[in-house]
């Protein structure tokens, strides 16, 4: 094991990526099935309606934040091309960045006035052109089915199938994108003017829905939240006044969508159920002094932070195991063993 004395210098920096503080969710504690969703949407669906373009604080003002560069911060990320360019540049007469809706205005029968159009969460900055070829298609993997994108000549990652109405984003936004259409799955239930917004597996069904949720749940499995989307979520949190509930507690997609919809919610000691990965389960997660870890089989394990540093390393064995974590600083990392990985939240 690593003398963790050593590497503090290195994992400081983590102690920005706080975990969310537990009361903002204390009232979906202990609920489960349609009663755990729609405690969370009652905590969700209280924030502010900001404009779209105005002198005002506008959805353009959030994602200049929210979206910056870490290496460049005048500059913002674009979703799809996976570059960085002028921020105060924005739309620009169609030389700047514009603004994608993650899920489609037109899947959803919404505009751009206050509230479903003008929700932060489901923006992103992206490329003008990117953005139209990526249209209103759904997503999901496409294989050998899809078209290569380019931007600016070169390989963005992305593919997509326009004639039947897909796109496949590049990898290390998958998870991003998922957990966006999830949330606004959670988010607008058909409330007075809103639409019901509904996330299911049949493709190109019209209406208020949008597809693949089992090729959702995948990408939300295979590509965790990083630091990106962590400060994301709280900038648009502190602009906007609400959260992403599947970005500070990942494990609620598995009691939403997942195997667990049945399970009471505890955060304390919820687990991790995806695919290829039960056998380890862990909690409490937030933790605090230490993690309880039962596995089926005997198996190595690393703890890294949110850049890939590794901290912590051992093994666990069958049965049940306790590993001690006092010794980190507050914030966020990822705990991996074999093919189980997951965000552990450390929060003295």
């Amino acid at each position: 094991m690593k003398n963790l004395f050593t590497l503090f210098a290195a994992v400081l920096a983590l102690t920005t990526l706080q975990a969310q503080p537990l009361p903002y969710y204390q009232d979906a504690y202990n609920e489960s099935g349609e009663d755990l969703r729609e405690a969370l949407y009652d905590i969700i669906k209280v924030h502010t309606r900001l404009t779209y373009s105005s002198s005002n604080t506008d959805t353009w003002d959030v994602l200049k934040v929210s979206d910056k560069d870490t290496t460049n911060t005048s500059n913002v990320c674009l979703i799809y091309a996976g570059v960085s360019v002028d921020g105060p540049q924005e739309y620009n007469n169609g030389q700047g960045w514009n603004r994608e809706h993650v899920w489609p205005r037109s899947l959803g029968n919404f505009g751009t006035s206050q509230g479903v159009g003008t929700d932060v969460h489901n923006l992103k900055p992206a490329d003008g052109g990117l953005n139209s070829l990526r249209s209103n298609h759904e997503y999901d993997d496409l294989g050998s089915t899809g078209n290569a994108v380019n931007y600016n000549g070169s390989a963005t990652g992305n593919t997509y199938n326009g004639s039947a109405g897909l796109f496949e984003p590049r990898d290390k936004v998958k998870g991003d994108l998922a957990r966006i259409i999830l949330y606004m799955d959670l988010r607008y239930e058909g409330a007075g003017a809103e639409p019901d917004l509904v996330v299911q597996e049949a493709l190109n069904s019209g209406g208020t829905t949008h597809a693949v949720l089992s090729t959702l749940l995948d990408w939300h499995w295979a590509d965790p939240v990083d630091s990106f989307e962590l400060n994301r979520n709280n900038v648009i949190h502190t602009m906007q006044g609400n959260r992403n509930p599947f970005i500070d507690h990942p494990e609620l997609v598995d009691y939403i969508y997942g195997d667990s919809t049945n399970v009471s919610w505890n955060p304390f000691m919820a687990v991790e159920t995806a695919p290829a990965r039960s056998h380890l389960h862990l909690g409490p997660n937030p933790a605090d002094t230490f993690l309880n870890i039962t596995a089926q089989a005997t198996a190595p394990f690393t703890i890294t932070n949110l850049s890939g540093e590794q901290l912590l390393e051992g093994t666990v064995n069958t049965g049940n195991n306790r590993i001690v974590v006092e010794m980190l600083p507050a914030g966020s990392y990822i705990l991996q063993s074999g093919e189980f990985r997951e965000q552990i939240i450390i929060a003295h």
